[in-house]
Protein backbone atom coordinates (compact mmCIF):
# COMPACT_ATOMS: atom_id res chain seq x y z
CA UNK A 1 0.00 0.00 0.00
CA UNK A 2 1.55 3.48 -1.04
CA UNK A 3 -0.89 6.21 0.40
CA UNK A 4 0.43 9.61 -0.75
CA UNK A 5 -1.07 13.14 -0.35
CA UNK A 6 -1.28 12.50 -4.40
CA UNK A 7 -4.07 9.29 -4.34
CA UNK A 8 -5.82 11.24 -1.37
CA UNK A 9 -6.45 14.00 -3.17
CA UNK A 10 -7.19 11.83 -6.31
CA UNK A 11 -9.87 10.48 -4.74
CA UNK A 12 -11.54 12.99 -3.02
CA UNK A 13 -11.18 14.98 -6.56
CA UNK A 14 -13.06 12.17 -8.45
CA UNK A 15 -15.03 11.11 -5.85
CA UNK A 16 -18.28 11.56 -7.79
CA UNK A 17 -17.20 10.23 -11.22
CA UNK A 18 -17.83 7.06 -13.11
CA UNK A 19 -15.14 4.68 -12.22
CA UNK A 20 -15.40 2.75 -15.50
CA UNK A 21 -14.17 6.01 -17.42
CA UNK A 22 -11.64 6.54 -15.07
CA UNK A 23 -10.13 3.06 -15.17
CA UNK A 24 -9.86 3.57 -19.09
CA UNK A 25 -8.34 7.26 -18.61
CA UNK A 26 -5.40 5.73 -16.21
CA UNK A 27 -2.80 6.34 -18.52
CA UNK A 28 -3.70 9.95 -17.98
CA UNK A 29 -2.60 9.92 -14.37
CA UNK A 30 0.75 8.38 -14.53
CA UNK A 31 1.52 9.14 -10.55
CA UNK A 32 -1.70 7.89 -9.70
CA UNK A 33 -2.65 4.02 -8.60
CA UNK A 34 -6.04 4.10 -10.43
CA UNK A 35 -7.45 0.79 -10.07
CA UNK A 36 -6.84 1.34 -6.40
CA UNK A 37 -7.96 4.25 -6.39
CA UNK A 38 -11.33 3.51 -8.02
CA UNK A 39 -11.65 0.27 -5.80
CA UNK A 40 -11.42 3.42 -2.94
CA UNK A 41 -13.86 5.33 -4.38
CA UNK A 42 -16.47 2.78 -4.88
CA UNK A 43 -15.81 1.65 -1.39
CA UNK A 44 -16.34 4.87 0.23
CA UNK A 45 -19.96 5.20 -2.10
CA UNK A 46 -20.69 1.75 -0.15
CA UNK A 47 -20.03 2.94 3.18
CA UNK A 48 -21.13 6.85 3.39
CA UNK A 49 -24.34 5.74 5.13
CA UNK A 50 -22.95 3.45 7.02
CA UNK A 51 -20.02 5.24 8.11
CA UNK A 52 -20.52 8.44 7.91
CA UNK A 53 -17.58 9.58 10.15
CA UNK A 54 -15.11 7.56 8.54
CA UNK A 55 -16.49 8.59 4.68
CA UNK A 56 -15.51 12.33 6.41
CA UNK A 57 -11.88 12.10 6.61
CA UNK A 58 -10.00 11.58 3.44
CA UNK A 59 -7.11 9.99 5.62
CA UNK A 60 -8.71 7.20 5.88
CA UNK A 61 -8.55 4.34 3.73
CA UNK A 62 -11.34 1.66 3.44
CA UNK A 63 -11.18 -2.28 3.47
CA UNK A 64 -11.67 -4.69 0.69
CA UNK A 65 -15.40 -5.48 -0.38
CA UNK A 66 -16.16 -8.55 2.04
CA UNK A 67 -14.54 -7.25 4.81
CA UNK A 68 -16.74 -3.50 4.10
CA UNK A 69 -19.58 -5.80 3.85
CA UNK A 70 -19.11 -7.42 7.42
CA UNK A 71 -18.08 -4.22 9.21
CA UNK A 72 -20.69 -2.71 11.68
CA UNK A 73 -21.94 0.94 11.02
CA UNK A 74 -21.56 3.04 13.22
CA UNK A 75 -24.41 3.22 15.24
CA UNK A 76 -23.58 -0.68 16.29
CA UNK A 77 -20.43 0.30 16.70
CA UNK A 78 -21.17 2.68 19.66
CA UNK A 79 -23.73 0.49 20.71
CA UNK A 80 -21.00 -2.21 21.31
CA UNK A 81 -18.77 0.64 22.75
CA UNK A 82 -21.92 0.92 25.40
CA UNK A 83 -21.43 -2.60 26.17
CA UNK A 84 -17.98 -2.76 27.30
CA UNK A 85 -18.14 0.89 28.67
CA UNK A 86 -16.10 0.98 32.42
CA UNK A 87 -13.52 -1.48 31.49
CA UNK A 88 -9.64 -1.12 31.25
CA UNK A 89 -8.29 -3.47 28.55
CA UNK A 90 -9.84 -4.89 25.15
CA UNK A 91 -8.04 -7.66 22.68
CA UNK A 92 -10.04 -7.51 19.43
CA UNK A 93 -9.35 -11.16 17.84
CA UNK A 94 -10.81 -10.74 14.25
CA UNK A 95 -9.74 -6.95 13.90
CA UNK A 96 -11.25 -6.21 10.08
CA UNK A 97 -11.88 -3.04 8.78
CA UNK A 98 -11.38 -1.91 12.43
CA UNK A 99 -14.23 -0.47 12.62
CA UNK A 100 -15.82 -2.09 15.99
CA UNK A 101 -11.77 -2.01 17.87
CA UNK A 102 -12.01 1.44 17.34
CA UNK A 103 -15.43 2.29 18.90
CA UNK A 104 -14.48 0.23 21.62
CA UNK A 105 -10.77 1.25 22.14
CA UNK A 106 -11.87 4.52 23.53
CA UNK A 107 -11.71 4.64 27.40
CA UNK A 108 -9.46 1.69 27.38
CA UNK A 109 -6.28 1.49 29.30
CA UNK A 110 -5.11 -1.13 26.90
CA UNK A 111 -6.59 -2.28 23.24
CA UNK A 112 -5.17 -5.02 21.17
CA UNK A 113 -6.25 -5.44 17.42
CA UNK A 114 -4.86 -8.85 16.10
CA UNK A 115 -5.57 -9.98 12.39
CA UNK A 116 -4.94 -12.08 10.31
CA UNK A 117 -4.68 -10.50 6.70
CA UNK A 118 -1.52 -8.22 6.31
CA UNK A 119 -3.31 -5.95 4.47
CA UNK A 120 -5.97 -5.43 6.30
CA UNK A 121 -3.41 -5.00 9.39
CA UNK A 122 -1.57 -2.34 7.97
CA UNK A 123 -4.91 0.13 6.56
CA UNK A 124 -5.60 -0.57 10.50
CA UNK A 125 -2.63 1.13 11.35
CA UNK A 126 -2.61 3.53 8.71
CA UNK A 127 -6.45 4.53 9.95
CA UNK A 128 -6.05 4.53 13.68
CA UNK A 129 -2.96 6.35 13.09
CA UNK A 130 -4.63 9.23 11.36
CA UNK A 131 -7.94 9.09 13.22
CA UNK A 132 -5.70 9.25 16.48
CA UNK A 133 -2.63 11.36 15.54
CA UNK A 134 -4.92 14.50 14.91
CA UNK A 135 -5.50 17.19 17.38
CA UNK A 136 -9.27 19.00 17.55
CA UNK A 137 -8.89 21.31 14.64
CA UNK A 138 -8.45 18.29 12.91
CA UNK A 139 -4.94 18.67 11.69
CA UNK A 140 -2.37 15.94 11.75
CA UNK A 141 0.22 15.87 14.93
CA UNK A 142 2.85 14.42 12.96
CA UNK A 143 3.43 11.75 15.43
CA UNK A 144 5.15 8.22 13.87
CA UNK A 145 4.48 4.94 14.55
CA UNK A 146 5.86 3.03 17.24
CA UNK A 147 6.79 -0.61 16.84
CA UNK A 148 3.83 -3.18 17.98
CA UNK A 149 1.82 -0.35 18.76
CA UNK A 150 0.80 3.03 17.73
CA UNK A 151 2.55 6.18 19.01
CA UNK A 152 0.61 8.61 21.59
CA UNK A 153 -2.56 5.47 21.40
CA UNK A 154 -3.51 2.62 23.73
CA UNK A 155 -3.32 0.74 20.76
CA UNK A 156 -1.59 -2.34 19.89
CA UNK A 157 -1.22 -4.42 16.73
CA UNK A 158 -1.10 -7.73 15.89
CA UNK A 159 -0.88 -9.12 12.49
CA UNK A 160 -1.65 -12.88 12.82
CA UNK A 161 -4.00 -15.64 13.51
CA UNK A 162 -5.27 -15.24 16.77
CA UNK A 163 -6.26 -18.79 17.58
CA UNK A 164 -2.13 -19.45 16.60
CA UNK A 165 -0.78 -16.04 18.77
CA UNK A 166 -0.77 -16.30 22.72
CA UNK A 167 -4.19 -15.07 23.99
CA UNK A 168 -3.59 -11.95 26.43
CA UNK A 169 -5.36 -11.80 29.68
CA UNK A 170 -7.91 -8.64 29.18
CA UNK A 171 -11.05 -7.50 30.35
CA UNK A 172 -13.33 -8.12 27.36
CA UNK A 173 -12.08 -10.02 24.48
CA UNK A 174 -14.31 -9.09 21.28
CA UNK A 175 -15.11 -11.79 17.92
CA UNK A 176 -16.36 -11.33 14.86
CA UNK A 177 -16.32 -14.37 12.99
CA UNK A 178 -16.07 -14.36 9.43
CA UNK A 179 -19.76 -15.30 7.31
CA UNK A 180 -18.24 -16.69 4.49
CA UNK A 181 -17.41 -19.96 3.63
CA UNK A 182 -14.80 -21.40 1.32
CA UNK A 183 -16.34 -20.75 -1.87
CA UNK A 184 -17.55 -17.53 -0.60
CA UNK A 185 -20.88 -18.41 -0.01
CA UNK A 186 -22.49 -16.60 3.14
CA UNK A 187 -23.34 -18.97 5.97
CA UNK A 188 -24.67 -18.48 9.55
CA UNK A 189 -24.44 -21.08 11.96
CA UNK A 190 -21.63 -20.65 14.40
CA UNK A 191 -19.78 -23.68 13.73
CA UNK A 192 -19.69 -22.84 10.16
CA UNK A 193 -18.26 -19.60 10.87
CA UNK A 194 -14.39 -18.68 11.10
CA UNK A 195 -13.18 -18.81 13.89
CA UNK A 196 -15.12 -21.69 15.35
CA UNK A 197 -16.80 -19.67 18.40
CA UNK A 198 -17.93 -22.79 20.01
CA UNK A 199 -14.83 -25.00 19.92
CA UNK A 200 -12.56 -22.02 21.00
CA UNK A 201 -14.67 -20.33 24.08
CA UNK A 202 -13.39 -22.72 26.81
CA UNK A 203 -9.91 -21.08 26.25
CA UNK A 204 -11.10 -17.46 25.77
CA UNK A 205 -13.15 -17.71 28.80
CA UNK A 206 -10.28 -18.21 31.08
CA UNK A 207 -8.61 -15.03 29.36
CA UNK A 208 -11.32 -12.21 29.86
CA UNK A 209 -13.89 -10.96 32.64
CA UNK A 210 -16.14 -10.96 29.22
CA UNK A 211 -16.23 -12.35 25.55
CA UNK A 212 -18.34 -10.41 22.93
CA UNK A 213 -19.13 -12.36 20.16
CA UNK A 214 -21.25 -10.68 16.53
CA UNK A 215 -22.94 -13.07 15.15
CA UNK A 216 -25.27 -13.10 12.33
CA UNK A 217 -29.01 -11.59 12.30
CA UNK A 218 -29.72 -15.31 10.82
CA UNK A 219 -28.41 -16.97 13.73
CA UNK A 220 -31.30 -19.34 15.73
CA UNK A 221 -31.02 -18.10 19.18
CA UNK A 222 -31.63 -20.86 20.90
CA UNK A 223 -29.15 -22.79 18.84
CA UNK A 224 -26.54 -20.19 20.69
CA UNK A 225 -28.05 -20.20 24.16
CA UNK A 226 -27.73 -24.36 23.90
CA UNK A 227 -24.10 -24.12 22.96
CA UNK A 228 -22.56 -21.38 24.17
CA UNK A 229 -20.95 -21.46 28.00
CA UNK A 230 -22.14 -18.46 30.82
CA UNK A 231 -24.14 -16.24 28.36
CA UNK A 232 -25.95 -13.72 30.22
CA UNK A 233 -26.75 -11.36 27.76
CA UNK A 234 -28.11 -11.31 24.39
CA UNK A 235 -28.38 -8.05 21.99
CA UNK A 236 -30.40 -7.59 19.19
CA UNK A 237 -29.80 -4.86 17.47
CA UNK A 238 -31.20 -3.03 14.12
CA UNK A 239 -30.98 -0.17 11.75
CA UNK A 240 -34.64 1.21 10.31
CA UNK A 241 -36.70 -1.81 11.16
CA UNK A 242 -33.70 -4.41 9.85
CA UNK A 243 -31.97 -7.03 12.14
CA UNK A 244 -28.82 -5.71 11.67
CA UNK A 245 -26.61 -8.25 14.07
CA UNK A 246 -26.78 -10.36 17.34
CA UNK A 247 -24.06 -9.71 20.25
CA UNK A 248 -23.80 -12.36 22.74
CA UNK A 249 -21.82 -11.68 26.14
CA UNK A 250 -20.45 -14.30 27.92
CA UNK A 251 -18.54 -14.83 31.63
CA UNK A 252 -16.31 -17.69 33.04
CA UNK A 253 -18.62 -19.98 34.96
CA UNK A 254 -17.65 -19.61 39.11
CA UNK A 255 -15.14 -22.58 39.71
CA UNK A 256 -16.73 -26.02 41.05
CA UNK A 257 -17.66 -26.17 44.54
CA UNK A 258 -18.63 -21.94 44.76
CA UNK A 259 -21.92 -22.05 43.26
CA UNK A 260 -23.29 -22.80 39.90
CA UNK A 261 -24.53 -19.62 37.21
CA UNK A 262 -28.01 -19.14 37.17
CA UNK A 263 -29.47 -21.47 33.81
CA UNK A 264 -30.58 -19.69 30.45
CA UNK A 265 -34.06 -18.55 31.95
CA UNK A 266 -32.15 -15.62 33.96
CA UNK A 267 -30.17 -14.47 30.73
CA UNK A 268 -31.12 -10.60 29.60
CA UNK A 269 -32.52 -10.32 25.81
CA UNK A 270 -31.97 -6.77 24.64
CA UNK A 271 -33.75 -5.65 22.03
CA UNK A 272 -32.86 -2.05 20.51
CA UNK A 273 -33.55 -1.04 16.70
CA UNK A 274 -32.35 2.66 15.23
CA UNK A 275 -35.41 3.90 13.50
CA UNK A 276 -33.97 7.55 12.98
CA UNK A 277 -31.25 9.55 14.43
CA UNK A 278 -33.59 10.93 17.39
CA UNK A 279 -35.80 7.95 18.14
CA UNK A 280 -35.28 4.45 18.56
CA UNK A 281 -37.46 1.02 20.12
CA UNK A 282 -35.80 -0.32 23.31
CA UNK A 283 -36.76 -3.26 25.12
CA UNK A 284 -35.21 -5.68 27.49
CA UNK A 285 -36.83 -9.25 28.96
CA UNK A 286 -35.46 -12.45 30.48
CA UNK A 287 -36.34 -15.51 29.04
CA UNK A 288 -38.04 -16.46 32.58
CA UNK A 289 -40.44 -13.23 31.45
CA UNK A 290 -41.10 -15.03 28.24
CA UNK A 291 -43.16 -18.35 29.04
CA UNK A 292 -46.35 -16.20 30.25
CA UNK A 293 -49.41 -15.63 28.28
CA UNK A 294 -48.42 -16.38 25.08
CA UNK A 295 -52.15 -17.88 25.16
CA UNK A 296 -54.19 -16.69 21.81
CA UNK A 297 -56.73 -14.19 22.42
CA UNK A 298 -60.28 -16.06 22.60
CA UNK A 299 -62.67 -13.55 20.81
CA UNK A 300 -60.33 -12.91 17.65
CA UNK A 301 -59.21 -10.34 16.05
CA UNK A 302 -59.89 -6.84 17.75
CA UNK A 303 -59.90 -2.95 17.04
CA UNK A 304 -56.00 -2.76 16.79
CA UNK A 305 -53.55 -5.59 15.35
CA UNK A 306 -49.61 -5.24 17.12
CA UNK A 307 -46.85 -5.89 14.94
CA UNK A 308 -43.72 -5.97 17.37
CA UNK A 309 -40.38 -4.54 16.11
CA UNK A 310 -38.09 -6.67 14.02
CA UNK A 311 -35.86 -7.07 16.85
CA UNK A 312 -38.48 -8.38 18.88
CA UNK A 313 -39.71 -11.08 16.57
CA UNK A 314 -36.08 -12.26 16.58
CA UNK A 315 -35.19 -11.92 20.08
CA UNK A 316 -39.25 -14.33 20.29
CA UNK A 317 -40.47 -11.66 22.83
CA UNK A 318 -43.67 -12.65 22.55
CA UNK A 319 -44.82 -14.25 25.74
CA UNK A 320 -43.28 -11.38 26.93
CA UNK A 321 -45.11 -8.63 25.57
CA UNK A 322 -48.37 -9.89 26.37
CA UNK A 323 -47.25 -10.45 30.40
CA UNK A 324 -45.97 -6.35 30.18
CA UNK A 325 -48.92 -5.00 27.71
CA UNK A 326 -53.20 -5.71 27.48
CA UNK A 327 -52.39 -7.54 23.93
CA UNK A 328 -53.04 -11.11 22.47
CA UNK A 329 -51.60 -13.44 19.86
CA UNK A 330 -53.96 -13.97 16.93
CA UNK A 331 -52.54 -17.78 17.24
CA UNK A 332 -49.67 -19.58 19.01
CA UNK A 333 -47.52 -18.93 15.82
CA UNK A 334 -48.49 -15.98 14.11
CA UNK A 335 -46.64 -13.33 16.53
CA UNK A 336 -48.96 -10.44 15.74
CA UNK A 337 -51.24 -8.70 18.54
CA UNK A 338 -54.12 -7.55 18.72
CA UNK A 339 -56.33 -5.25 21.26
CA UNK A 340 -59.44 -2.54 21.27
CA UNK A 341 -56.79 -0.71 23.91
CA UNK A 342 -54.41 1.67 21.83
CA UNK A 343 -50.67 1.65 23.53
CA UNK A 344 -48.67 4.74 22.63
CA UNK A 345 -45.44 3.17 23.99
CA UNK A 346 -45.65 -0.58 22.34
CA UNK A 347 -42.50 -1.21 21.38
CA UNK A 348 -43.75 -1.61 17.32
CA UNK A 349 -46.13 -0.56 14.44
CA UNK A 350 -49.90 -0.48 15.37
CA UNK A 351 -52.59 -0.64 12.74
CA UNK A 352 -56.26 0.06 12.95
CA UNK A 353 -58.04 -2.97 11.52
CA UNK A 354 -60.41 -1.76 8.79
CA UNK A 355 -61.94 -5.40 7.39
CA UNK A 356 -61.54 -8.70 8.25
CA UNK A 357 -61.84 -10.87 5.41
CA UNK A 358 -61.97 -14.62 6.05
CA UNK A 359 -59.44 -16.43 2.83
CA UNK A 360 -60.57 -18.07 -0.07
CA UNK A 361 -59.93 -18.55 -3.43
CA UNK A 362 -62.90 -16.49 -4.54
CA UNK A 363 -61.58 -13.71 -2.45
CA UNK A 364 -58.15 -13.62 -4.49
CA UNK A 365 -60.37 -12.77 -7.63
CA UNK A 366 -61.85 -9.87 -6.43
CA UNK A 367 -59.17 -8.32 -4.45
CA UNK A 368 -57.35 -6.48 -7.14
CA UNK A 369 -60.45 -4.57 -8.22
CA UNK A 370 -61.55 -3.62 -4.29
CA UNK A 371 -57.91 -3.09 -3.63
CA UNK A 372 -55.87 -2.16 -6.00
CA UNK A 373 -52.60 -1.21 -4.21
CA UNK A 374 -51.11 -2.52 -1.08
CA UNK A 375 -48.43 -2.96 1.74
CA UNK A 376 -48.23 -7.14 2.00
CA UNK A 377 -47.27 -9.12 4.77
CA UNK A 378 -48.05 -12.76 5.68
CA UNK A 379 -47.46 -14.39 9.26
CA UNK A 380 -48.40 -17.85 9.71
CA UNK A 381 -50.50 -17.69 6.58
CA UNK A 382 -50.75 -20.55 3.42
CA UNK A 383 -49.06 -18.54 1.56
CA UNK A 384 -45.73 -15.88 1.18
CA UNK A 385 -46.53 -12.18 0.94
CA UNK A 386 -44.54 -12.50 -2.46
CA UNK A 387 -47.30 -15.29 -3.67
CA UNK A 388 -49.52 -13.62 -2.15
CA UNK A 389 -49.37 -10.46 -4.42
CA UNK A 390 -48.69 -12.60 -7.44
CA UNK A 391 -52.08 -14.06 -6.75
CA UNK A 392 -53.63 -10.74 -6.70
CA UNK A 393 -51.86 -8.84 -8.70
CA UNK A 394 -51.94 -5.86 -6.34
CA UNK A 395 -49.15 -3.38 -6.50
CA UNK A 396 -47.03 -2.51 -3.59
CA UNK A 397 -47.08 0.11 -1.88
CA UNK A 398 -49.49 3.27 -0.34
CA UNK A 399 -51.46 3.84 2.63
CA UNK A 400 -53.11 0.27 2.97
CA UNK A 401 -51.52 -2.80 4.83
CA UNK A 402 -52.83 -6.93 4.08
CA UNK A 403 -51.87 -9.29 6.44
CA UNK A 404 -52.42 -12.91 5.81
CA UNK A 405 -52.59 -14.20 9.15
CA UNK A 406 -53.65 -17.57 10.71
CA UNK A 407 -56.14 -16.35 13.88
CA UNK A 408 -57.26 -19.10 16.55
CA UNK A 409 -60.56 -21.06 15.77
CA UNK A 410 -61.30 -18.88 12.63
CA UNK A 411 -58.38 -20.28 10.38
CA UNK A 412 -56.49 -18.26 7.66
CA UNK A 413 -57.36 -14.37 7.10
CA UNK A 414 -56.81 -11.43 5.38
CA UNK A 415 -56.71 -8.49 7.60
CA UNK A 416 -56.89 -5.04 5.79
CA UNK A 417 -55.36 -2.35 7.87
CA UNK A 418 -53.95 0.92 8.18
CA UNK A 419 -51.25 2.53 10.26
CA UNK A 420 -52.50 4.14 13.74
CA UNK A 421 -52.40 7.70 13.22
CA UNK A 422 -50.73 9.39 16.53
CA UNK A 423 -53.08 11.88 18.06
CA UNK A 424 -50.96 15.25 17.72
CA UNK A 425 -50.69 17.88 21.39
CA UNK A 426 -51.22 21.01 21.27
Amino acid sequence: MNWTPELRDFIQAHINDDTAELLLAARRYANVDVPFAVEQIEARRRLKGKLPEWYANPELIMGGRVPAEQCSSELTARYKQGIVEGLRSLCDMTGGMGVDFWYMSEGMERAIYTERNEGLCEVARHNFQAQKGRNPSGEPTGTNLDEGGLADTNIEIRCGDGRKLPIPSVDVIYLDPARRAGDGSRVYAMEDCEPNIVEWQDELLKHAKMVLVKLSPMVDLTDVLRKLKGVTDVHVVGVKNECKEVLVKQAPQPPKGEGIRSGNENVQIHCVDFLTDNRKVEYTFSLSDNVHCVSPFPFGVRGLLYEPDVTLMKAGAFGSLCERYPVWQLDYDTHLMTSDEWIPDFPGRVFEVEERIPFSSKVLKRLKKEMPQANIATRNFVMTADELRRRTGIKDGGEVYLFGVKVKDEGQMLLKCRKKVVPSHP
